[in-house]
């Protein structure tokens, strides 16, 4: 990833700054507004649904306009939502609308920023390009986490940790102007193409992803509330639980971070489907798992929890190289609209879904289940792609 990718980078760890801390501040929002499982499930989730609404606008455009034009915008309609959160949100539902504009900015971002990298990156690099690049939203989204581990207290809620964040994502701004090269547009519609549907291979992948999506937001949302109930079962305050089940999460999902980019190195070797199959099959069964380990000693917890993150990012980096190199040409902002509408989507239903869970008294072993049942439906078509390998990279 040259110079530009690492800027591209930053801007995305900084527009991704405050998207976890209603995720990690999951036990203050239930207790400040009486609110279900379910309803703070969406608070979460809103901000994927936002995202999904807005790429079927925005991704076309790639297609059209400069890539640096939307990443900016992208950028500085994220970071303001964010920022609003915090100062109006009475409510989960006025909450629930701001997450939803942050989303669409990142839509604007995210999917953008690995079609730069893709596209000036070699060939045999470029599932390790992508890789690096698709890093960057892990560590965002784990940075996020420890902020809000690091300032939630007991004299200290929400609301001032997703200030700071905001603030500090207004930056990302400046670096997207900056470090998004101007690559010119792919001369394509500015519109949706619905015709990329019927590339078989593509939508078999993006299948995959929509799983994987799934399963890494669903335990994004609940990770800090399952080891917060575990610190509360041994004596702790709900609010220094939070905090400090902010930080262990910030770290279990920060092993996402190098997971990611491994898997796109091997599935330049081993290819994409095969890579993706096997990292998919493997993280939906360790789901069934790690929710039955509440009463486990705590180090036991947190060492599956690294191995658990490690696997749910590893195949992400897979799936967006995948779609580069399927999409028909001059039609790969609209599989990527469709990657990211179909896959973010599932993944915003996620949260909501694993949280009717523990509302139905289920416990945390059905709350990552829920996730791990996503994997695996996902996974299961990509089966059919293994009998086509020919030796080339690309599966």
């Amino acid at each position: 990833m040259g110079v530009s990718g690492v800027w591209l980078g930053l801007t995305l760890a900084l527009v991704l700054l405050p998207s976890n801390i209603p995720a990690a501040a999951v036990p203050l929002l239930r207790a400040e507004w009486s609110a279900s499982a379910v309803v703070v499930g969406w608070v979460v989730g809103a901000y994927l649904a936002g995202y999904a609404a807005a790429v079927v606008m925005i991704l076309p455009l790639t297609d059209r306009l400069p890539s640096r034009r939307i990443i900016v915008a992208g950028a500085a309609v994220s970071a303001l939502a964010s920022l609003a959160l915090p100062l109006v949100a009475r409510d989960p539902w006025i909450a629930v609308a701001l997450r939803l504009i942050a989303g669409a900015g990142l839509a604007g971002v995210y999917m953008p920023g690995v079609r730069v990298v893709a596209a000036t990156a070699r060939p045999e690099q470029r599932g390790l390009a992508v890789g690096l690049f698709v890093a960057s939203f892990y560590l965002g989204s784990a940075a996020s986490f420890l902020v809000a581990g690091l300032l939630i207290g007991d004299s200290i809620g929400w609301r001032e940790p997703m200030l700071w964040a905001a603030g500090a994502s207004l930056v990302g701004v400046g670096l997207a102007f900056g470090g998004a090269p101007p690559l010119p547009p792919a001369g394509g519609k500015a519109i949706l193409d619905l015709t990329v549907l019927k590339e078989a291979r593509l939508m078999r992948t993006v299948g995959a992803y929509s799983g994987h999506a799934w399963e890494l937001f669903a335990v994004r949302a609940w990770m800090t509330a399952f080891l917060a109930s575990v610190l509360v079962a041994q004596g702790a305050t709900t609010a220094d639980a939070t905090g400090e089940a902010g930080r262990w999460s910030a770290l279990i999902l920060g092993a996402g971070i190098p997971a990611v980019f491994i898997g796109g190195w091997v599935s330049d070797r081993l290819g994409r489907a095969r890579t993706a199959l096997t990292i998919a099959i493997a993280s939906g069964a360790l789901g069934f798992v790690f929710g039955a380990l509440g009463s486990a000693p705590w180090s036991v917890l947190l060492a599956f929890g690294f191995v658990y993150s490690g696997l749910i990012a590893a195949d992400s980096a897979v799936y967006s190289t995948s779609v580069t190199e399927l999409a028909p040409a001059g039609k790969l902002g609209s599989a990527q609209a469709i990657q990211a509408f179909i896959g973010f989507g599932a993944g915003a239903v996620g949260p909501p879904a694993a949280g009717l869970a523990l509302d139905l008294g289920l416990g945390w072993v059905a709350v990552f289940g829920v996730a791990g049942v996503a994997s695996f439906i996902g996974a299961l078509p990509l089966l059919r792609d293994l009998r086509r390998q020919d030796g080339a990279p690309a599966q």
